[in-house]
């Protein structure tokens, strides 16, 4: 709908070969209502308060061509004066827009602390894992050493000579290690199962959240924002004023009197639509 032509969307009083005065202002009176209804498009080159402008326009003076002097209270004229004053003042928001700069800042402060947490957590894990391959790795050869103690034994000796001792720890020596290190392991296998969890809350933006109250922070900034940006766009849309400018103009196009002309008249006022 947003690329569709305006000619395709604008509203237009209907060609109708025998519309008279009474038809004339009930269609008018409906195609306001349509109008005072309308939303406009915020992508760029979709519908817009312009096309609205010239579609009232357009609507406004086939009524007046159509209708005749006679048929055009000056009510109605008062109300048309009030619409074009409306939309010929600029619209302005520096209040709304002060707003939502500030809380746009509120917000890319608490987004940035949720952040550098979510970071420092996942800095974390990965101190977590390293230790936890180097602990492993650790292990196994330390298991190599329990299981084949001789399986080095020339290099062994040649280090026990070079330096006067036993260059290599003792069976027992390695198996006290080796369960060092599988009580190591299993305690780095909690904490990485803990931090993953952590980072699984703030990714889900879950109650367990260590940033829970940082969310909720920045879940009611966002709802605000929206309802700003919402405010903002209704004034510069003019949609309460056009909705109410509109229903005024087709009030005073409901009062007028009714059809009194002649048939000579009605004729006469067909052929001119024509």
């Amino acid at each position: 709908m947003k690329n569709q032509p305006f000619h395709q969307r604008k509203i237009r009083i209907p060609e109708t070969p025998n519309l008279d005065y009474d038809q004339l202002r009930s269609r008018t009176i409906i195609a306001l209502g349509k109008l005072g209804q309308q939303k406009f498009s915020v992508e760029p080159g979709g519908y817009s308060l312009e096309n609205w402008i010239k579609g009232v326009n357009i609507l406004l003076d086939e009524f007046e061509e159509k209708a005749g002097e006679g048929k055009v209270s000056s009510d109605y004229l008062a109300r048309r004066r009030e619409l074009n004053d409306l939309l010929s003042k600029p619209v302005s928001t520096p209040s709304i827009d002060r707003s939502i700069s500030e809380i746009e800042q509120n917000v890319a402060d608490v987004e940035g602390r949720i952040e550098v947490g979510r970071a420092r957590l996942a800095s974390k894990l990965a101190e977590l894992k390293s230790e936890q391959a180097s602990c492993s790795a650790e292990l196994i050869r330390e298991q190599e050493r329990i299981s084949n103690p001789d399986a080095d034994q020339p290099s062994d000796s040649f280090l026990k000579r070079l330096f006067g001792g036993n260059s290599r720890p003792s069976a027992k020596d390695s198996g006290i290690h080796a369960k060092e290190l599988e009580s190591r392991l299993e305690v780095l296998t909690n904490e990485i199962l803990g931090q993953q969890k952590l980072l699984k809350s703030v990714d889900l933006h879950s109650p367990e959240s260590p940033y829970a109250e940082e969310e909720k922070t920045l879940e009611s900034l966002n709802a605000r924002l929206e309802a700003l940006e919402s405010e903002k766009l209704e004034r510069v849309q003019l949609v309460k004023e056009r909705e109410e400018i509109t229903a005024s103009i087709a009030d005073a196009i409901s009062k007028n009197p009714p059809n009194t002309k002649s048939d000579e008249s009605v004729e006469a006022l067909n052929t001119q639509h024509e």
